[in-house]
């Protein structure tokens, strides 16, 4: 009888055991998966000509029109649009939105820089804004007004339904929308003089515009006010707002003016190179090396299979940081509130 209620005891002692061992194996495994919103979703190409729709997180889309990026935050109250693409490619931009989210009205569009590949399609995307009173605001830094509309030395007046609307000359502007805090930070001296960059603090999600680029060197546009140590300030910036979910993978996304979607690793990665070459440039323009000799030293050499392109070589790349450091530039300060 003692040997049956002990032998009882040992089972039930066995049993709960076996019942806890998962439990507690359950409280030190990770998930499967992290939540839908921190996952970092997979890009499916379009065909040649389309417009790709990549979801990123939380109310943003990138979409994708080969060369150039274009960043849709969607939601109950609308459309907004950080920048508008080639005028080439504004029919299908509306077509997809239409397809894409149905009737929305667009109430903000906002242009990260001057160049066209990011303003030309201003006036066709403006006319999906509501008519009257409501329409949208079209936002860009003053100076970029100052270039669009001619009153800056150099610049031809580009038509009325392309110009902003709305500008704004301090360190940063905010807006509500869509249920998210949204910061619009100008970063100086960068492409150019008029260079934003949008925070959507609620999807947690950057839009670099001209400042970062995953396909190319860093275009500086230096008869605009660009250089290579704004771009460096733009990327540090950058860093300084994103926060990575493991590794300085996940997290915040950053979507570049081109190329793919990236994360605080990519643009670290960037950043770091872009220091090296500065570095290396830099020494040279000490050593009274003219720019042929630096050309011909190469300082780019390992880079170059990744970001010389066509349209911005290595030895155009190489003159406008060597143009840009013997100008004594030092890092742009930004303005206040």
């Amino acid at each position: 009888m003692a040997a049956t209620s002990r032998l009882a005891r040992l089972v039930a002692v066995c049993l709960l055991a076996g019942a806890a061992a998962p439990a507690l194996e359950a409280q030190h495994q990770l998930p499967s998966r992290p939540p839908e919103r921190m996952v970092r979703p997979e890009s499916k190409p379009a065909a040649a000509g389309e417009v790709g729709v990549l979801p990123v997180q939380g109310n943003i889309y990138m979409l994708n029109l080969g060369d150039v990026n274009v960043v849709a935050q969607v939601g109950d109250d609308g459309i907004l649009l950080v920048d508008s693409g080639p005028a080439a490619w504004s029919e299908r931009i509306t077509q997809t939105l239409r397809d894409r989210f149905g009737n929305r009205p667009l109430r903000y569009l906002i242009n990260t820089s001057v160049n066209t590949n990011h303003t030309a399609g201003n006036a066709a995307m403006m006319k999906l804004a509501p008519a009257g009173n409501a329409t949208a605001k079209l936002i860009a830094h003053e100076n970029t007004l100052n270039r669009m509309n001619g009153t800056a030395d150099g610049e031809t007046e580009l038509p009325q339904d392309m110009l902003p609307t709305s500008t704004f000359f301090t360190e940063k502007k905010e807006i509500y929308f869509n249920g998210e805090p949204i910061e619009i930070l100008f970063q100086p001296k960068a492409y150019s003089d008029g260079d934003l960059m949008v925070f959507f603090r609620g999807s947690d999600v950057i839009a670099a515009g001209k400042v970062f680029s995953t396909t190319t060197y860093p275009i500086i546009d230096d008869k605009r006010g660009g250089g290579i140590q704004g771009h460096l300030d733009a990327l540090n910036r950058i860093l300084d707002i994103t926060v990575p979910r493991f590794n300085e993978q996940g997290g915040t996304m950053v979507i570049p003016g081109t190329g793919r979607l990236s994360n605080e690793s990519d643009v670290d990665d960037y950043r770091n190179w872009m220091t090296m070459v500065k570095d290396r440039v830099q020494e040279m323009i000490k050593k009274k090396m003219t720019v042929a000799q630096v050309k011909a030293a190469r300082p780019t050499l390992e880079y170059d299979g990744l970001f010389a392109t066509p349209g911005w070589t290595t030895d155009q790349f190489v003159e406008a940081v060597y143009r840009s450091l013997s100008q004594t530039e030092t890092p742009a300060r930004r303005g206040s509130n």
